[in-house]
């Protein structure tokens, strides 16, 4: 588990999608923590999608995360993304960049170590 780093069974993972031929993936963080996670605020995620309609099939939408103009095709290609802290919601962003903060831990300072790395490899690299 990415979590509680233990070392389970793969029926204690929850499955999450389909891989190619069907493959089952799970989840990398085990039924137990994933349980503990603070799920989204439902009465706050109602009213925000009222007062802001999530885009609709075929709309153009522009990720306030990487800034991206996507064009919303499938149900979770834009997700309400929310705080696993408190359950707060932050607003609708790309599938994509919602996967990537929730890998991240949603943690600022790990985040800004990926920055720093970023930083730090690029200047390697132009630099040869």
């Amino acid at each position: 588990c990415t979590s509680c780093g233990i070392e389970k069974p793969m029926e204690q993972f929850s499955k999450n999608q389909y891989g190619k031929g069907d493959r089952i993936l799970r989840r990398p963080v085990c039924k137990k923590c994933y349980s503990k996670k603070v799920k989204i605020n439902k009465e706050q995620a109602e009213e925000y999608e009222r007062l802001h309609p999530r885009p609709a099939i075929g709309e153009k939408f522009i990720c306030p995360v990487c800034n991206k103009e996507k064009v919303r095709n499938f149900k979770a290609d834009i997700v309400l993304d929310h705080s696993h802290i408190d359950g707060s919601v932050r607003g609708w962003v790309c599938g994509s960049c919602n996967t990537s903060i929730g890998k991240f831990g949603e943690d600022i300072p790990t985040l800004q170590r990926a920055i720093e790395w970023i930083k730090r490899t690029l200047k390697l690299f132009f630099t040869w």
